[in-house]
């Protein structure tokens, strides 16, 4: 009878028609009522909890309107249905990245990106290949290099000088807290050894001359980034357009996005042309309490325009400016994570935090009172602490809920106030292997590295928990964050099998913190993130079926295609 009863209602959704007999609980079937997709033959991983495995899905104006067996779908079709036969591949509702920074990673995409390339000499030829394409006097960005891969130490303005001279080249480290630039860039800049730089940044200066290294830490890379000339509106729409797509490649059907509250702009100019494929949950980075009313005001503008775009009808909810972004540390590589004890491998340094707790404190309380939840980058445990006591402080909530970012190191006596405060864990899987066999021991010891990247103690204290990227600083691929949630294994093999396992979460947990629970964070919980009737039609074709249960064989597995409000936005060549 249940059966009979859910195909009453798909035929209701289909056909529009209001039918007497459901309501008596007798089954009926209406004539010519027709999906526009189906989707059969699959091992459909919903994140519904009522039904969390089907083997196919029906599609009709851009929402799932059933979800079942392929005998079930196949019913609803007729000649003029699209049919996608899966052959037992495995699909997945949309992915949602919690923490990315698209629009400030374009560079990445229409540049130079030299992310997990251990060898400098491949990054130079890299950089040289960038020089003889671009354009005269246009600057070289982008980067995701990492030192700590095979050499060791930080590369100078010399290796870049050595392969190009005439033309800035400013390229970010694979964690975005340092930059590395060329000679001509610190001249452009007028960047000395006296430069005043900001808080917590540091030119970095060569011991035997005296002189900057080329390496720039924190905020001082503000001064040379600062001098960089502006794109033009078309240039970073393009720019954004290439790095949307990107995304869809690897299955995001929505981000988290952070940056400057300027750059939503560029992604209403992408809704306004009809050609934005990925719903976005904008955060603005801030830390005066003071600008947080014209936020507020940017928001307003923002949703008008969607709403007068139309497209929210036919895609679904697009883009709105969701929360204010703030910073409180650096990272652990760096030393620049604000740590309760000293660094393991640097004696009397705790770092420091980036503000006050007070000032903090205003922030939050300033961006709650304004409708916008708050996110804070916290790495190291007494930043952590230092966040919680700041929200603790506002005693003030949003409509959505308040975040810490990335959570590197926790004093274990902090999580339960994560709980107790309804904040939201947002965490990066690929930031913990990324460490494994390079530098998180070293940094913090032994005793304290079993309270890093804590995912499943988190879950355990039933505090929310949600994945991302943190994208460009880690693969912005979610298959691969989810197989480095599941197996902690480095990379790069590094270490001894699987870091502290015991914080490894299951599959399910972690395709779920990569999908609902974004959603969660947003207004549109019951709109998107799970495979469900009623749900804009955002889901995501593997190239294979995953195993029961998951191995490793997910390193393996790439995106066949993505779909947004049920319209095909990538498929893989």
């Amino acid at each position: 009878m249940r059966i009979k009863k859910t195909r009453v209602l798909l035929h209701q959704l289909l056909a529009g028609t209001m039918l007497a007999a459901l309501a008596a609980g007798a089954s009926s079937t209406v004539a010519n009522a027709a999906a526009d997709l189906i989707a059969v033959n699959g091992d459909v991983r919903t994140v519904d909890p009522n039904t969390p495995r089907a083997e196919a899905f029906a599609v009709e104006n851009g929402k799932f309107v059933a979800v079942g067996t392929t005998a079930e779908i196949q019913a609803l079709a007729d000649g003029k249905t699209t049919v996608l036969d899966l052959g037992g591949k495995t699909v997945t509702p949309g992915f949602i990245d919690g923490h990315t920074h698209l629009t400030s990673g374009t560079d990445y995409v229409t540049g130079v990106d030299l992310s997990y390339i251990p060898d400098k000499e491949t990054w130079l030829k890299k950089i040289k290949e960038a020089d003889e394409r671009l354009p005269p006097g246009v600057w070289i960005t982008g980067g995701g290099w990492d030192y700590t891969l095979k050499e060791g130490k930080l590369p100078t303005k010399e290796d870049i000088d050595a392969v190009v001279k005439d033309r800035p080249v400013v390229l970010r480290d694979i964690d975005f807290h340092s930059i590395w630039v060329n000679s001509k860039a610190l001249e452009i800049a007028g960047v000395t050894v006296k430069s005043e730089v900001p808080a917590g940044g540091e030119i970095v200066v060569d011991a035997k001359t005296g002189e900057p290294t080329g390496i720039l830490l924190e905020g001082a890379g503000d001064l040379v980034t600062n001098k960089k000339p502006a794109y033009s509106d078309k240039e970073r729409a393009e720019a954004l357009l290439q790095t949307v797509k990107f995304a869809n490649s690897v299955g995001l059907t929505g981000v988290h996005d952070m940056s400057s509250i300027a750059a939503v702009y560029d992604y209403l100019k992408l809704v306004e042309d009809k050609s934005l494929s990925l719903r976005v949950w904008y955060g603005f980075f801030e830390d005066k309490a003071a600008n947080i009313a014209a936020a507020a005001e940017d928001r307003e503008a923002v949703d008008s325009r969607v709403a007068a775009s139309g497209e929210t009808k036919v895609k679904g909810p697009l883009l709105t400016v969701g929360y204010a972004k703030s910073v409180v540390d650096g990272v652990l590589s760096t030393h620049t994570a604000y740590m309760l004890e000293n660094y393991s491998d640097r004696t009397g340094w705790k770092g420091e935090p980036f503000q006050s707790e007070a000032d903090l404190s205003a922030l939050i309380k300033a961006a709650n009172e304004n409708g916008f939840p708050t996110a804070v980058h916290a790495i190291g445990d007494a930043g952590v602490q230092m966040t919680l006591n700041a929200f603790e402080k506002a005693q003030s909530h949003a409509k959505y809920p308040n975040r810490v970012e990335h959570i590197e190191i926790i004093n274990p006596s902090d999580i339960e106030r994560f709980k107790t405060l309804g904040i939201v864990a947002s965490m990066q899987p690929n930031h913990a292997t990324g460490t494994i066999g390079k530098y998180i021991t070293e940094r913090v010891g032994h005793e304290r590295e079993s309270h890093a990247y804590v995912w499943k103690s988190m879950l355990q204290h039933k505090v929310p928990v949600v994945f991302g990227s943190d994208w460009a600083t880690s693969p912005l691929s979610p298959l691969t964050q989810i197989n480095d949630a599941v197996f902690r294994e480095s990379p790069f093999g590094l270490g001894d099998g699987p870091w502290h396992p015991e914080q490894a979460v299951t599959f399910d947990e972690a395709l779920f913190a990569y999908t609902q629970a974004g959603a969660n964070m947003t207004p549109w919980a019951d709109q998107i993130g799970s495979i469900s009737t009623g749900k804009w039609a955002d889901f995501v074709v593997l190239d294979a079926k995953l195993p029961d249960p998951v191995d490793r064989s997910i390193r393996k597995r790439h995106v066949e295609a993505t779909y947004v409000a049920g319209t095909e936005v990538y498929r893989a060549k």
